[in-house]
């Protein structure tokens, strides 16, 4: 495991796990095989807000995926079900707290203005 001062600093250590660009942040965070991105983000004090603590009922960790869309499994029916209730729509809009990468990906935590 790598300790969280670590993480960010994706481009000094290899460790083989995906990373994360937040591009409204400026910001790269390693995202650790089966812990949600919005586990990984919290753990790296990323700023993001999840009402439901990460348990996929409220829809408030949404963000938009824009780059590595091939590295993420689709929607689940549960995430589909959330997703269609909140007010951030769009096809590249998931629940950071259903995201686990297998490898790199974008994301935007604030919609686009």
């Amino acid at each position: 495991m790598v300790p969280s001062f670590a993480r960010g600093l994706s481009a000094v250590f290899n460790t083989g796990m995906p990373n994360v660009r937040i591009v409204d942040r400026d910001q790269e965070i390693f995202a650790p095989p089966g812990e949600p991105v919005l586990f990984a983000m919290w753990e790296a004090r990323v700023n993001i807000m999840s009402v439901c603590g990460g348990n996929c009922s409220c829809g408030t960790c949404n963000v938009e995926v824009v780059e590595g869309h091939e590295h993420l499994d689709p929607p689940h029916e549960g995430e589909q079900y959330v997703l269609a209730r909140i007010k951030r729509q769009g096809p590249n809009v998931r629940l950071s707290c259903q995201l686990m990468p297998r490898g790199d990906i974008a994301i935007r935590i604030r919609p686009e203005a």
